[in-house]
Protein backbone atom coordinates (compact mmCIF):
# COMPACT_ATOMS: atom_id res chain seq x y z
CA UNK A 1 0.00 0.00 0.00
CA UNK A 2 2.69 2.70 1.02
CA UNK A 3 4.56 1.75 -2.82
CA UNK A 4 1.14 3.00 -4.23
CA UNK A 5 1.00 6.09 -2.54
CA UNK A 6 4.85 6.88 -3.60
CA UNK A 7 4.17 5.89 -6.82
CA UNK A 8 1.14 7.85 -7.68
CA UNK A 9 -1.05 11.27 -6.21
CA UNK A 10 -2.84 11.35 -3.10
CA UNK A 11 -6.49 12.11 -3.84
CA UNK A 12 -6.95 15.58 -2.25
CA UNK A 13 -9.45 16.06 0.41
CA UNK A 14 -10.11 19.31 -0.88
CA UNK A 15 -13.56 19.46 -1.39
CA UNK A 16 -13.73 18.37 -4.89
CA UNK A 17 -14.26 14.84 -5.77
CA UNK A 18 -11.85 13.55 -8.15
CA UNK A 19 -8.93 16.19 -8.02
CA UNK A 20 -5.76 14.61 -7.37
CA UNK A 21 -2.12 16.71 -6.08
CA UNK A 22 -0.22 16.67 -9.48
CA UNK A 23 -2.53 16.83 -11.76
CA UNK A 24 -2.26 19.05 -15.04
CA UNK A 25 -4.43 22.03 -15.57
CA UNK A 26 -5.78 20.54 -18.83
CA UNK A 27 -7.44 17.58 -16.33
CA UNK A 28 -7.82 20.16 -13.74
CA UNK A 29 -9.96 22.09 -16.45
CA UNK A 30 -11.84 19.08 -17.71
CA UNK A 31 -12.71 18.06 -13.59
CA UNK A 32 -13.91 21.34 -12.77
CA UNK A 33 -15.71 22.13 -16.30
CA UNK A 34 -13.90 25.90 -16.00
CA UNK A 35 -11.72 27.32 -18.40
CA UNK A 36 -8.02 28.65 -16.65
CA UNK A 37 -7.15 31.14 -19.37
CA UNK A 38 -6.03 33.89 -17.32
CA UNK A 39 -3.43 32.59 -15.00
CA UNK A 40 -0.82 35.20 -12.45
CA UNK A 41 3.11 33.76 -12.89
CA UNK A 42 4.69 34.25 -9.75
CA UNK A 43 7.99 34.47 -10.40
CA UNK A 44 9.83 33.27 -6.65
CA UNK A 45 8.68 29.75 -6.90
CA UNK A 46 8.17 29.66 -10.64
CA UNK A 47 4.13 28.33 -10.16
CA UNK A 48 1.27 29.31 -11.53
CA UNK A 49 -2.06 30.46 -9.80
CA UNK A 50 -5.26 30.29 -11.86
CA UNK A 51 -8.21 31.98 -10.23
CA UNK A 52 -11.97 30.96 -10.85
CA UNK A 53 -15.12 31.66 -9.71
CA UNK A 54 -18.93 30.15 -9.66
CA UNK A 55 -18.04 27.08 -7.52
CA UNK A 56 -19.19 25.76 -4.98
CA UNK A 57 -18.50 23.73 -1.47
CA UNK A 58 -21.63 21.83 -1.03
CA UNK A 59 -24.49 24.72 -1.04
CA UNK A 60 -21.85 27.39 0.57
CA UNK A 61 -20.56 29.51 -2.59
CA UNK A 62 -16.93 29.98 -2.83
CA UNK A 63 -15.97 33.76 -3.90
CA UNK A 64 -12.76 32.60 -5.55
CA UNK A 65 -11.02 29.64 -5.60
CA UNK A 66 -7.41 29.58 -6.34
CA UNK A 67 -5.57 26.71 -8.09
CA UNK A 68 -1.47 26.97 -7.67
CA UNK A 69 0.43 24.70 -10.11
CA UNK A 70 3.69 23.99 -9.92
CA UNK A 71 6.39 22.64 -12.65
CA UNK A 72 4.54 18.76 -10.27
CA UNK A 73 1.25 19.76 -11.20
CA UNK A 74 -1.56 20.79 -8.51
CA UNK A 75 0.23 21.98 -5.39
CA UNK A 76 -2.36 24.24 -3.40
CA UNK A 77 -6.16 25.29 -3.29
CA UNK A 78 -7.15 28.14 -1.72
CA UNK A 79 -11.04 29.44 -1.55
CA UNK A 80 -11.90 32.58 -0.54
CA UNK A 81 -15.61 32.15 1.38
CA UNK A 82 -18.12 34.03 2.97
CA UNK A 83 -17.32 35.23 6.21
CA UNK A 84 -21.13 34.06 7.53
CA UNK A 85 -19.69 30.45 6.71
CA UNK A 86 -16.93 30.16 8.93
CA UNK A 87 -18.65 28.78 11.32
CA UNK A 88 -20.30 25.68 9.66
CA UNK A 89 -16.59 25.30 7.57
CA UNK A 90 -15.01 25.28 11.15
CA UNK A 91 -17.55 23.15 12.29
CA UNK A 92 -17.53 20.70 9.32
CA UNK A 93 -13.77 20.30 9.11
CA UNK A 94 -13.16 19.90 12.94
CA UNK A 95 -16.11 16.51 12.96
CA UNK A 96 -14.23 15.32 10.14
CA UNK A 97 -10.75 15.48 11.61
CA UNK A 98 -10.94 16.30 14.79
CA UNK A 99 -9.46 19.71 16.84
CA UNK A 100 -7.20 21.81 14.99
CA UNK A 101 -4.10 23.98 16.28
CA UNK A 102 -5.56 27.35 16.56
CA UNK A 103 -3.50 30.27 17.15
CA UNK A 104 -4.02 34.47 16.97
CA UNK A 105 -2.02 36.65 15.26
CA UNK A 106 -2.23 40.43 16.03
CA UNK A 107 -0.72 42.76 13.87
CA UNK A 108 -0.59 46.63 14.96
CA UNK A 109 -3.20 49.09 13.91
CA UNK A 110 -5.25 45.73 12.14
CA UNK A 111 -8.01 43.26 13.54
CA UNK A 112 -6.21 39.57 14.47
CA UNK A 113 -6.26 36.64 12.69
CA UNK A 114 -7.43 33.48 13.44
CA UNK A 115 -5.86 30.49 12.18
CA UNK A 116 -6.74 26.85 12.52
CA UNK A 117 -4.55 24.02 10.60
CA UNK A 118 -5.50 20.24 10.93
CA UNK A 119 -2.56 17.43 9.38
CA UNK A 120 -4.68 14.96 7.89
CA UNK A 121 -1.78 12.59 6.64
CA UNK A 122 -2.24 13.59 3.09
CA UNK A 123 -3.43 16.94 3.41
CA UNK A 124 -2.60 20.20 5.48
CA UNK A 125 -5.94 22.38 5.95
CA UNK A 126 -5.03 25.71 7.10
CA UNK A 127 -8.32 28.18 7.66
CA UNK A 128 -7.81 31.70 8.36
CA UNK A 129 -10.33 34.61 9.33
CA UNK A 130 -8.38 37.81 8.55
CA UNK A 131 -8.89 41.42 8.21
CA UNK A 132 -7.49 44.75 8.40
CA UNK A 133 -10.74 46.29 9.24
CA UNK A 134 -14.02 44.61 10.65
CA UNK A 135 -15.56 45.33 7.55
CA UNK A 136 -13.03 43.71 5.30
CA UNK A 137 -13.25 40.08 6.98
CA UNK A 138 -11.91 37.22 4.72
CA UNK A 139 -12.31 33.70 5.59
CA UNK A 140 -9.88 31.30 3.64
CA UNK A 141 -9.35 27.81 3.33
CA UNK A 142 -5.79 26.40 2.02
CA UNK A 143 -5.28 22.84 1.24
CA UNK A 144 -1.62 21.78 0.39
CA UNK A 145 -0.35 18.53 0.06
CA UNK A 146 1.07 17.03 3.62
CA UNK A 147 5.23 17.33 3.86
CA UNK A 148 4.81 15.67 7.07
CA UNK A 149 3.27 12.16 7.97
CA UNK A 150 1.84 12.73 11.87
CA UNK A 151 2.68 8.57 12.12
CA UNK A 152 6.49 9.73 11.39
CA UNK A 153 6.77 11.33 14.86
Amino acid sequence: MAVVMILAPAQTMACIPGLQWGMDSSTVEERLNVSLETARSLDADSSVVYRISSQHIGDIPVEELDLRFSDQGLEQLVYSLPSDSMTEVLAGLRARYGSPVSTTVNHLGQIPQQIWIWNTEEDCITAVRAAVRAEDQKFLLSYRPSRLRPSLL
